[in-house]
């Protein structure tokens, strides 16, 4: 994300030194108290007189990023300086988390969440959306089980809570059309499994390519293919010193896709698969809000089986 944002900043910074524009660190600090930023270091640069160079720019756009108010300064700036030619920098935008139609605005990351059960990884998500960490919004929950107390969560928090049972005799491939038509819907960009117990089909798996992610309760490729307190049983039973959680991109063989994120407990000689699944559970919450946090970002690319996260 580093390099998108410095790139931005310089197609906009080569603008900015033209003298027609009378852009300085004046007119950046006043801007940036406008929009409820004050910053110790730019009061500093401009107590001494210091001139905007390129370092502190840079600095600027990072500050901005961080208080997600970079579509309203460069809006701003575009007052300053008329329409901008951004050429080749749609990705760099995007990678930023930015859109661009003559005007800045943030984009907006839409998460759709399937369930099942408890929805405790919900939860996990739904507060780190609620505070910021995730920038992102949960446009649905949705699940294969009535009496998931997911659903409640969702509902609790304002979240479009969809229930969408099996029909009789239906086809795996027919009821993932019927939930690809609401995921289409809510224009999802991620779709994300948090105790969804059924297997996808390859048509829904082959449309959401590189789309869908999973949390496991194994540090994958161990014990996969299994789950609940089974995957835990069979950790005891190997003996494994060390076991965890994996959030792995979903593809048509279960628990078998690129790993984007894992997280580790040590393996207690005391442990019991309930007492296991507790401490691993912990580790899921985290693992699973890392990896939407990372994809949301642009941060994620895949080449082969290996997820490489950008710095």
């Amino acid at each position: 994300m580093r390099d998108e944002l410095k790139n931005l900043a310089d197609v906009f910074f080569a603008k900015i030194v033209e003298p027609a524009y009378k852009i300085n660190l004046s007119w950046v600090r006043r801007e940036l108290m406008n929009l409820g930023i004050k910053d110790e270091n730019i009061d500093h640069l401009y107590i001494i007189n210091a001139p905007l160079s390129r370092e502190v720019w840079y600095y600027v756009f990072v500050k901005l990023y961080e208080e997600k108010k970079l579509d309203s300064f460069l809006n701003l700036l575009l007052e300053k300086i008329g329409a901008i030619n951004l050429g080749k920098l749609t990705e760099n935008l995007d990678a930023v988390g930015l859109c661009y139609d003559g005007r800045f605005h943030l984009k907006t990351f839409n998460i759709v969440v399937l369930v099942s059960g408890r929805g405790t990884n919900l939860q996990a998500i739904i507060d780190a959306v609620e505070s910021g960490e995730i920038n992102g919004k949960i446009v649905a929950v949705i699940s294969n089980k009535k009496g998931a107390y997911a659903l409640k969560r969702a509902k609790k928090h304002g979240i479009d809570s969809i229930y969408l049972p099996a029909k009789k005799g239906e086809k795996r491939e027919d009821y993932d059309k019927r939930l690809a038509e609401i995921i289409d819907e809510k224009k999802a960009n991620l779709i994300v499994l948090a105790g969804f117990l059924r297997i996808l089909s390859p048509w829904f798996v082959k449309k959401y390519e590189n789309t869908i992610i999973n949390i496991h309760p194994s540090l994958l490729p161990a014990f996969g293919g299994i789950y609940g307190l089974d995957v835990h049983r069979k950790a005891l039973e190997y003996g494994v010193k060390v076991s965890g959680c994996t959030v792995h991109f979903v593809t048509e063989n279960v628990d078998s896709g690129p790993i984007i994120v894992q997280k580790c407990v040590e393996v207690m000689d005391e442990d019991t698969p309930e007492s296991l699944a507790e401490r691993v559970l912990e580790k899921e919450h985290e693992a699973l809000v890392e990896a939407i946090k990372l994809i949301s970002e642009g941060r994620v690319k895949i080449e082969g089986r290996r997820v490489i996260v950008k710095r």
